[in-house]
Parts: structure tokens; C-alpha cells; sequence
């Protein structure tokens, strides 16, 4: 089968070889802009990824191509009959992922994406060990770098414009079919993104479920001093934890890769003469872009403060406790406070969580004057010097508008006897990042 190589960046040279060493494929022709990255290669050379469509004979294409050019790619071949592999991520977007699949179906050429981790020999031995389902408490994948290390110049990883995003969108798919491949189908349950660099985002978390409930976590960071980590873990219910390290036994930098690459194009083969194949390619697209829409609408960046520490001095003391004060938790997360307002700190155990939560067991530790305008927010950490006293479970507005109570959750009551706190001591509100 007579085969085109459609952009000359980093991931290229691992299908080239791939090509080369499957008697069944011969390298036909290859396409990049950059005229001498094609010098290497005595066949069929294109600056127009049309013309080689087009002219130069090929069944078949492999797309390495920046991400946002995936679609228009892969149309163009796919409308004139030619088999495509394409790099993952297949798209952008859901939508151009579907319109691919039935662009596919309507000219009968196959689509594949190339999800190179699934061919991995260490996840393909976890894969054959796996028990039974219901004896699977978990899974997590864990897929760690530093993107610099990777990119082979290629400056498009971090572009948004090109890229479509960062890790999630670039190593996601990855990590997200490994553990598809182990449990399959999952639906997101939650999704995080942090550490954005002009607008890539360089650390991500997203949990997912399988429809039996199993959970599953994904772990994505592009912000490794140096090296790598590429693994998943399956715990059982029994408290066995069955791992598959994706670089053991492949010491020198990317070597696990060459095995892999020689998988995708042999099942990329297979695929082609399979007239049920079915890309999985449109699937991981819609998960990532629901992992995105969930982790945008969040206010907090996993590793970034939003805020700088607020500061407050204690005006006045209280020294008592009650079990029985049922103050109530407010609906607000976050409470603006200006320049010079006071408000109560109250310690509990009670531990509310949602609005309208009682909370019956108090410690009081007094009035404090905020030093400057500020947020105060769920979730900050509370200190009085260097002693962490514990952290904002929220508000209770019984003495609104005269202040706020601030309702401060500990392990233990305390008031401001406990804590030796005194009138003009620092009260710091803290920001927590993960």
C-alpha cells in the first residue's frame, strides 16, 4: 500500500520508521512547508498537502500536522477516497470530529486515529492480567513531562491558537484511551486545569466513571523539572494494585515509542480491511472537550492564586463557647470586604458543607479589621502568625449588615483564650492551591 506522510514535525519521524519497517507499506510521498525538512526522503515531495492527495498516487495518508489542521486534512483526503491515520488529537472540537466520521462513512475510507499508548507492551500485559470488573475499585493514569523536552522546536504545542489547548487536549487523549482500552466507555465526572501559560494550560485532573461505577482519575502535567512519567494503576477491592510503568524497559528518551508506532500502523492495516472498524478517535475528542467545558467554568487554576493573602487585626477578644448557637451556613462561597470593615472569626467541629447547614458548636475568637479591600473565601486557610488555626467553611449572616461571622472550621473548639490571641495580633486569610 503506497503511503503519504502529511507534516515533518517531531511525531513524524516515528511513523517514517514504522513505515519503513512494515513490509506491507511503502513510502510514497511526503508534505511539510519547510522544503528542506524533505531532503531525507527520495520520494514524491509536496508543500501543498492537496497536490500530494492529489497527484501523487497514494491509498493512504498519515497526518502529523499542529492539531488545528487535523480537520481540514483528513476531509480533504477522506473526500477523495484515501485512507487516513491522523495523529491524536483527531480534532479540536466534537463537531469536526463527527463531521470526519461521516465524511468516512459517506466515501468508504477508513479513519483512524493513532492513540500510540494502547500498543504499549507494558499496558497490554496489565490489560491481560485484569481480574474480573467487579473486583476493580479503581483506576488512575498518571501522564507527566516537561513539554520543552518533547517538542522537537516544534513551537505550535504552545500556541492555543494551534494546539487548542494544552495538556488536556495534547496528552489527554493519550492517557484517556489507555484507560478506556483497560475499562472502556467512561463518562466526566469532574475536571480541573492550572499552571495556563498564555492560555495553555500546563497541569490538568479529570475523574471519570464507568457506566458500573468504576472510578477513574487522569492525571496530566507538561510541568516536570525534567524526565517523565507515563503509567496506570488499577486497584482491586482486595487492596492489590496492578501497575503498568509505559517506560519500563525502554531506558533511552522516547524508545518506548518505535514499538508503538509500528502497532498503530499494523492496526491501521487491519482497520482497513475491517468494514466494521469503528474510529474511537470522535469519543476521546467529546471527552476532552466536556473535561474542558467543566474545568472553564471554574473560578480556581490548579497551582495559580487568584488572590494575594487577605489581612485582618484583632480589635476585640471573645472567650466563650456553645453548643447550642445554630447559626446557619450562608449559600455565598466568597464575601467581598472593604478597607476597614470588622468581622466575627467562630471556630466549629460541625463541619457544614451546604447552605442552610446548622451549626450548633462554636468557639469565639473575636472581631478583626480588615487591613485593605479583600475576598474572603471557602476553603482559605486561616493563621495567626505562623499557627494555622484551620479554614473557611464560609458565613453566617444572623448580624448582617453590621458583619459577617466568619465560620472557621478546626479539629477541636477553640476561642481566643485557647490561642493565646491578642488585641492588634495578624489574622492572615490564605489562598490554598493544589
Amino acid at each position: 500500500m503506497k503511503v503519504g506522510v502529511i507534516g515533518l514535525g517531531a511525531i513524524a519521524p516515528y511513523f517514517l520508521r514504522a513505515v519503513d519497517s512494515d513490509p506491507e507499506l511503502t513510502l510514497a510521498a511526503v508534505c511539510d512547508l519547510d522544503e528542506s525538512t524533505m531532503e531525507a526522503y527520495d520520494v514524491d515531495r509536496y508543500t501543498s498537502y492537496e497536490k500530494l492527495l492529489d497527484e501523487s498516487g497514494v491509498e493512504a495518508v498519515v497526518i502529523t500536522l499542529p492539531n488545528f489542521l487535523h480537520a481540514p486534512a483528513v476531509q480533504a483526503a477522506l473526500d477523495r477516497g484515501i485512507h487516513v491515520c491522523c495523529e491524536k488529537p483527531l480534532a479540536i472540537t466534537s463537531a469536526e470530529a463527527m463531521e470526519m466520521a461521516r465524511r468516512a462513512r459517506a466515501s468508504g475510507a477508513t479513519l483512524f486515529t493513532a492513540f500510540h499508548r494502547r500498543y504499549n507492551t507494558n499496558l497490554l500485559d496489565l490489560l491481560a492480567a485484569l481480574p474480573e470488573r467487579r473486583d476493580i475499585a479503581a483506576v488512575r493514569a498518571r501522564y507527566h513531562e516537561n513539554i520543552s523536552e518533547h517538542t522537537g522546536g516544534d513551537a505550535w504545542y504552545l500556541d492555543v491558537s494551534r494546539c487548542g489547548g494544552g495538556c488536556l487536549i495534547d496528552n489527554g487523549p493519550n492517557a484517556l484511551d489507555s484507560v478506556r482500552h483497560l475499562v472502556g466507555p467512561m463518562r466526566v465526572v469532574d475536571a480541573s486545569i492550572g499552571d495556563v501559560r498564555g492560555g495553555c494550560e500546563f497541569v490538568a485532573e479529570v475523574r471519570l466513571e464507568t457506566p458500573d461505577a468504576i472510578p477513574v482519575t487522569v492525571e496530566l502535567d507538561w510541568a516536570l523539572p525534567t524526565g517523565e512519567v507515563k503509567d496506570v494503576s488499577v486497584e482491586l477491592r482486595d487492596g492489590t494494585v496492578l501497575h503498568a510503568d509505559m517506560l519500563d524497559g525502554y531506558d533511552e528518551f522516547k524508545s518506548s515509542l518505535e514499538h508503538e508506532y509500528v502497532g498503530i500502523l499494523a492496526e491501521f492495516r487491519a482497520a482497513i480491511a475491517d468494514a466494521d472498524w469503528v474510529d474511537p478517535g470522535p469519543g476521546v475528542v467529546a471527552i476532552v472537550e466536556e473535561a474542558y467545558r467543566v474545568a472553564r467554568r471554574k473560578e480556581t487554576r490548579l497551582r495559580m492564586s487568584s488572590k494575594g493573602a487577605a489581612t485582618a487585626r484583632v480589635v476585640k477578644l471573645l472567650y466563650h463557647s456553645r453548643d447550642d448557637r445554630g447559626m446557619r451556613l450562608s449559600e455565598w462561597r466568597t464575601r467581598a470586604v472593604r478597607a476597614g470593615e470588622i468581622h466575627e472569626l467562630v471556630t466549629t467541629t460541625d463541619a457544614p458543607a451546604d447552605p442552610g447547614d446548622r451549626v450548633y458548636r462554636v468557639g469565639f475568637l473575636g472581631f478583626v479589621e480588615f487591613a485593605g479591600a479583600t475576598v474572603v473565601g471557602r476553603g482559605d486557610e486561616v493563621y495567626v502568625g505562623d499557627r494555622r488555626i484551620g479554614t473557611v467553611a464560609g458565613f453566617d449572616e444572623c448580624h448582617f449588615p453590621n458583619h459577617y461571622n466568619i465560620l472557621i472550621d478546626t479539629d477541636a473548639l477553640v476561642s481566643a483564650g485557647d490561642i493565646d490571641l491578642k488585641v492588634a495580633d495578624e489574622v492572615r486569610f490564605v489562598e490554598v492551591g493544589r
